[in-house]
């Protein structure tokens, strides 16, 4: 039984609503069919009237626009600098300012009315636009001077063809000295352009009161042809047109009239009603009612189904939409709940999104926001700039005044960074790391006005911080590879040859990289080649001058790489420096040093072993109890083997060097001190170091023979150290000049490619054999 009422219910509802729906729809027709004639009526009168408007307001701020872009032109320091300068540097300015406006005549006059510069827009039979140098050029401006000296709009005829030109005085403090002026061309794309705008046909139409002339119109070919006459339209013989007369202007004794006109027939069709399209939104309106009047008979499950829509759509991420239902307080309180829910899923996702893309410090764009626009950069094959860039010491700053200051930093950087003028968008990489992408423009003056804007001084805890940078540059044009991350990661490479090399900015250069991996390459193999012993000892013999006996050597180590090939020292020093490895491979030169010493006893050749010790050898206690245990373990002899320091270890910590020092020299290690002349020792460091040898630089000896500065510099340390009881050894000697001068000073050691370059140990002894030195052996 209820199942029939439920079914009588729906018929009543939906017979109702197609009643209802007819009653409307028959209404709504024949107020259209009325309204659709009044509109006929009202349109005829109205729709030129409303065209004219357009067309005026359109013409005059056409005017408007040249008249002021004329008195700008005429302000521009640029132009003004330019004017006394050639005619073509001129021309140029002047064709600048005109492509800003795309002015189909630029047109430069001094105050006698020579025209001395102007520039006329032709089009190409292919269609193209060309400017060329108008032919009005060099002549007399043909307006009269009381006309053109009027800064207003006016119409001139140039060449037969019609323009709108403005003038505008160009001064030289309160004197006139000349005249600057851009004009539109009147033409058939000009009335094309103004028919779309007002909708209606425009003709510009030259009268001087006898007959008229066509200059241009939208519809010119159909003129031509003679299909429709603009006189039968003036004149308006037989009723099929509307049209309107408007004065643009005057030329000489005639006047410039545009003409907006249109067929009766055309206008009524734009306005009429599309009866078979009524029809059909009618039929459709229907069948949607009707799908309606079932869905509201329904409609009591509407509000779940409503909910289970949007619960899916916030499952798939949308949360656009917003649930609203009538029906009970329990629905309508649960829909209320759903889109409260929706609306803080949506600001928790807002503010994931904001994290990940942009610094939570600095607040600025991240590195993917970065990744994105390099991205859209590359994808758009713009050319631009990636600029990195970092603010020196920062690891100073954080661990002398804390954490907090160093954020504060940041953020003082980053601020000055976004408030350049100078149309960079900002990245921040954390830290004190940020990126900068630039238009393409010259780099010098970018990176100079750059650093003058970020070149601040901050203040904090009573402490002046003078915060300086340090750039690295990579061009997209120049090294653009294979993805965004490319550019990102060469000007990173520039960045740190920048900071390296203590310079402001750095270009990007392909031979970066080419260092970069190999020093990567080294850096991740150094390790290995101390642990695997892929390490050799070269050895540079000492003569003795005395005697003229070979009695020292040096050993300098090689790295005998598996596919590299012999590596030179220089290679890869600074990295066991920078990587915490000097100690294993000073240790593994130690221990190689004094096992050849070994063997060269055994041979019966008593030669002193020199091994170079840095630095962190010095500071490091552990490594001087190592080469004791290594001379007592061997039985060596006093003063078997020579340790070379450097200045720089000297004067890091000249007390703690000291000690270590006397350390050694206490347990029978002869001590010198390597490269003298270069460092920062003083005389009263050098009175209280434990040491029993200098070694000149090679600096000041390779040009003994014929430097006589150098010679005063070496004879003065033979006789400073001979006086402190210290012997000297000279190095990079190249010729026997120098030797036999520095035997005749009295120079101890001598070392050098003249005697000898570094040899192999089984190279050396080979020389050994060879060489017209004696050779200094064991005593039996």
């Amino acid at each position: 039984m209820s199942f029939f009422k439920i079914r009588s219910i729906q018929s009543k509802i939906l017979s109702l609503f197609l009643f209802l729906l007819l009653v409307v729809q028959l209404v709504s027709f024949f107020s259209t069919f009325q309204a659709s004639k009044q509109l006929e009526d009202i349109q005829l009168t109205n729709r030129l009237s409303n065209a004219k408007d357009v067309f005026e307001t359109q013409f005059t701020n056409r005017s408007y626009y040249l008249s002021a872009f004329a008195e700008t032109a005429a302000k521009d320091y640029g132009l003004k600098s330019v004017l006394q300068e050639d005619n073509k540097s001129f021309l140029v300015a002047l064709n600048n300012h005109r492509k800003r406006i795309n002015s189909d005549l630029a047109m430069a006059i001094d105050n006698d009315g020579l025209v001395f510069a102007q520039l006329v827009t032709l089009k190409t039979p292919e269609g193209k636009t060309r400017v060329v140098v108008g032919k009005g050029q060099g002549a007399y401006f043909s307006q009269e001077r009381e006309l053109f000296a009027e800064a207003n709009t006016q119409l001139i005829k140039l060449n037969d063809r019609l323009y709108q030109l403005s003038l505008a005085p160009i001064k030289s403090g309160s004197r006139d000295i000349g005249w600057i002026g851009f004009g539109y061309l009147i033409d058939e794309d000009l009335a094309l352009d103004l028919a779309n705008l007002t909708d209606v046909n425009i003709a510009f139409v030259l009268n001087d009161g006898e007959s008229s002339e066509l200059i241009a119109a939208n519809q010119y070919k159909r003129l031509s042809d003679g299909i429709v006459s603009i006189g039968n339209i003036l004149k308006n013989d037989d009723g099929a047109y509307v049209h309107e007369e408007v004065l643009v202007g005057q030329l000489v004794d005639s006047n410039i009239n545009a003409v907006l006109y249109k067929s009766k027939a055309d206008l009524l069709a734009s306005i009429g009603v599309e009866w078979l399209r009524l029809a059909l939104l009618i039929a459709l309106t229907v069948a949607l009612s009707v799908i309606g009047a079932v869905a509201i008979a329904r409609g009591l499950t509407q509000p779940i189904t409503q909910l289970v829509s949007q619960v899916k759509l916030i499952s798939q991420g949308n949360y656009d939409k917003s649930v609203a239902v009538d029906g009970s307080k329990e629905l309508k309180e649960l829909s209320d709940e759903f889109n409260h829910m929706t609306e803080a899923i949506v600001s928790r996702e807002q503010t994931i999104s904001f994290q990940a893309f942009h610094d939570s410090l600095s607040h600025l764009p991240n590195r993917n926001s970065l990744l994105k626009s390099l991205a859209k950069r590359k994808q758009a094959q713009q050319d631009f700039i990636v600029i990195q860039l970092c603010y020196l010491g920062a690891e100073d700053i954080t661990d002398t005044l804390g954490y907090q200051v160093g954020d504060e930093v940041i953020n003082e950087v980053a601020e000055r960074i976004v408030k350049t003028q100078l149309g960079l968008s900002c990245f921040h990489l954390g830290g004190e790391n940020f990126v900068l992408l630039a238009d393409m423009q010259e780099v010098e003056p970018l990176i100079e006005q750059l650093l003058a804007q970020l070149t601040i001084r901050c203040q904090y805890e009573n402490i002046s911080l003078h915060l300086q940078f340090a750039v690295g540059v990579a061009i997209s044009s120049l090294h653009n590879g294979g993805d965004e991350t490319e550019l990102l990661q060469k000007s990173n490479v520039a960045l740190q040859h920048a900071k390296k090399n203590k310079q402001a900015y750095q270009v990007y250069d392909p031979q970066f990289d080419q260092h970069a991996v190999e020093r990567l390459f080294l850096t991740n193999s150094l390790k290995q080649a101390i642990e695997q012993d892929e390490l050799t000892l070269f050895y540079q013999p000492k003569l003795r001058l005395s005697d003229m006996t070979i009695s020292h050597v040096e050993a300098l180590v090689r790295w005998q790489h598996p596919e590299k090939g012999l590596i030179p020292p220089d290679a890869f020093i600074s990295i066991a420096e920078k990587t915490g490895q000097m100690d294993a491979l000073t240790r593994w030169v130690t221990n190689a040093a004094v096992s050849q010493y070994v063997s060269w006893q055994k041979m019966g050749f008593d030669i002193n072993i020199a091994i170079n010790i840095s630095a962190a050898n010095i500071m490091d206690k552990s490594y001087p109890d190592y080469v004791i245990s290594l001379k007592e373990q061997h039985q060596l002899c006093d003063n078997a083997i020579t340790l070379e320091v450097t200045e720089e270890a000297v004067v890091e910590d000249a007390q703690k060097a000291t000690e270590i020092l006397c350390y050694l020299r206490e347990h029978g290690f002869k001590l010198s001190i390597d490269d003298y002349g270069t460092g920062y020792s003083s005389l009263a460091q050098l009175k209280h170091l434990p040491v029993h040898e200098l070694k000149i630089d090679r600096s000041f000896v390779q040009h003994l023979s014929t430097d006589e500065s150098d010679k005063i510099i070496v004879r003065s340390t033979l006789e400073l150290a001979h006086n402190m009881g210290l012997s000297v050894v000279a190095e990079g000697i190249e010729d026997e000049t120098a030797l036999l001068w520095l035997k005749a000073q009295g120079c101890q050691l001598a070392q050098g490619y003249f005697i000898s370059k570094p040899l192999p140990a089984d190279v050396f002894e080979q020389w050994i054999e060879n060489t017209p030195y004696h050779i200094s052996r064991t005593k039996n």
